[in-house]
């Protein structure tokens, strides 16, 4: 257990979005009896002009201060940095140079003094060793070099390099992020993804109510959750409305910028739910009829831990994915595609026969929890501050 500490959390996402590890983990951190700032992902102007509509209000949120939305613990919004910081580290190096003070100042108004620093930015090098902590720890969740955008991929592979062999913990999703970014690092350790279990078997309980939105749905139902961007192959969704005009698709989740919406056009079968609150989840998923895990086989699949897929595990239904390193671990309990015409083919098989095998799916769901990830990541930590009182006391 660690308690008493102050974790200044360095995040790539909002704290209003939905729940990933990096929601989850400051949370528990509080309730153990820890302070927890929760830093929301940076934003630059130029991202801003474009989301100026949405986002209007962080031009000057970042003069109220930390909020308090639970015990212990406190969510910060950062002011807007310059553009292309991760296409050029003077750039970079600039708009670290502006928050750091912002961030000391934020930590001398909570008090924060035994701080322990948990970064999700692949360009917060050197921010490591600046802010007093007694511990840094780089989550890595993604490859950030595979995105896109604003992105200089050699750049953000220098920065991150760095973090890399400068923190005293890294932390990976997937083993294809271990053996990409583990080398150089003083101790790693993989720590994939988990699931809500008792949440997501909710979609069993026949009094579960399904959304306006999707009552009186068409059957079958080929359902997907989570963000649409751009790894996700919605060319391959749409092929399987245009095949199968009597089919619905359904796709619970935001639209983002990048995201290629043109394969749905003019399919009156596709249904796009946009951003819906986590609690309301599995009633969503209630009326699939089978799980899909349509992602892009690229560099960013190759990388990368679904959330959605322990999710899909966890409501017992039926599930397709593309071949990607993550789903081999649910393998011989969810359908795995070879191309695209594999993938259709396992969908269209789904529909029509009762694979049986949805109860041992819930149940190795129970492998997966969140609560065994954050034991995990609190085990691994409390290595880093052990190590580091030896060789105070030495």
């Amino acid at each position: 257990m660690i308690t008493g500490y102050d974790f200044l959390v360095l995040s790539v996402q909002d704290w209003d979005t939905l729940p990933t590890r990096k929601h989850r983990f400051p949370r528990w951190w509080a309730a153990a009896g820890n302070r927890v700032l929760y830093v929301e992902q940076p934003m630059h102007w130029a991202g801003w002009l474009v989301e100026i509509r949405r986002e209007f209000s962080r031009l000057w949120r970042w003069l109220q201060g930390p909020r308090e939305i639970a015990p212990n613990l406190w969510v910060y919004t950062l002011p807007l940095l310059l553009p292309f910081f991760l296409m050029w580290e003077p750039i970079n190096r600039l708009n670290m140079a502006l928050i750091r003070p912002v961030l000391r100042a934020q930590m001398r108004r909570l008090g924060f003094e035994k701080v322990i620093l948990w970064t999700y930015m692949p360009s917060s090098a050197d921010l490591v060793g600046t802010l007093g902590e007694q511990a840094a720890v780089y989550e890595c969740v993604d490859d950030f070099t595979a995105s896109k955008g604003l992105v200089n991929s050699r750049t953000v592979e220098l920065m991150e390099r760095r973090l890399i062999e400068t923190v005293d913990l890294l932390i990976v999703t997937a083993e294809g992020l271990l053996r990409e970014k583990g080398p150089g690092a003083r101790r790693s350790r993989l720590i994939p993804n988990g699931v809500d279990v008792e949440h997501f078997a909710r979609v069993t309980d026949p009094d579960l109510p399904v959304p306006p939105l999707l009552a009186g749905v068409k059957h079958p139902v080929i359902g997907y959750i989570g963000a649409i961007q751009y790894w996700i192959d919605t060319a391959l969704l749409g092929r399987i409305a245009r095949e199968h005009p009597d089919w619905t698709v359904v796709l619970v989740g935001p639209r983002q910028l990048l995201a290629d919406m043109t394969p749905f056009e003019g399919l009156p079968n596709v249904i796009v739910t946009g951003r819906v609150p986590y609690a309301e989840m599995p009633g969503y998923i209630k009326p699939f009829d089978v799980c899909v895990n349509p992602y892009v086989l690229d560099q960013v699949a190759e990388h990368c831990s679904p959330l959605k897929l322990y999710e899909y595990v966890a409501t017992g239904k039926p599930v397709v994915s593309v071949d990607m390193p993550e789903a081999h671990r649910f393998k011989g309990l969810i359908h795995i595609a070879e191309d695209a015409d594999s993938f259709v083919r396992l969908v269209e098989h789904a529909v029509t026969h009762d694979d049986g095998l949805a109860a041992q799916r819930m149940a190795e769901a129970h492998k997966h929890t969140w609560r065994q990830r954050f034991e995990a990541a609190t085990a691994a930590l409390l290595e880093v501050l052990a190590e580091h009182s030896g060789r105070s006391e030495a």
